[in-house]
């Protein structure tokens, strides 16, 4: 992928409307909640899925009200913006983005590509790719 496409997928996605982007991440989210059912323990994809948008989010350092929302609309969850920032605070690690590439690295290729998309409308929710965030979707392309 030259930098040029990859530039302006990532500025579609910044331009995207927050309808656009809830669709995006609710279809991608029905494309991978089966194969990670299947491979979770307990049966229950949301325990694998979950960490993929702390990681997205704390990728750069910032949790806006934005996001929260979007989070909100995505899972269904109705915990605080302050309890989630708590939780997305948890996963501002190296480790973290390092287990969320390897993971990712190990999927099916349209499993992968469901799961970039998915993050990619987390990252982009809020009008703007940080350098940060460019560098996580980077790692996780590479």
């Amino acid at each position: 992928m030259s930098d040029l496409s990859y530039n302006e997928l990532m500025q579609n996605y910044v331009d995207a409307p927050y309808d656009v982007l809830l669709d995006v991440a609710m279809n991608s989210l029905t494309k991978v909640m089966p194969f990670f059912d299947r491979i979770d323990d307990n049966g229950n994809g949301a325990n694998i899925v979950f960490p993929f948008i702390c990681v997205t989010i704390a990728a750069d350092g910032n949790f806006s009200e934005l996001e929260y929302i979007f989070l909100k609309d995505v899972t269904g969850q109705n915990t605080s913006y302050s309890e989630f920032k708590d939780i997305i605070q948890n996963y501002y690690t190296t480790s973290w983005v390092n287990s969320i590439d390897n993971l990712i690295d190990s999927c099916p290729d349209d499993i992968r590509y469901a799961l970039l998309v998915f993050c990619l409308a987390f990252a982009a929710v809020d009008h703007h790719i940080t350098s940060e965030e460019n560098a996580y979707f980077r790692k996780l392309l590479d």
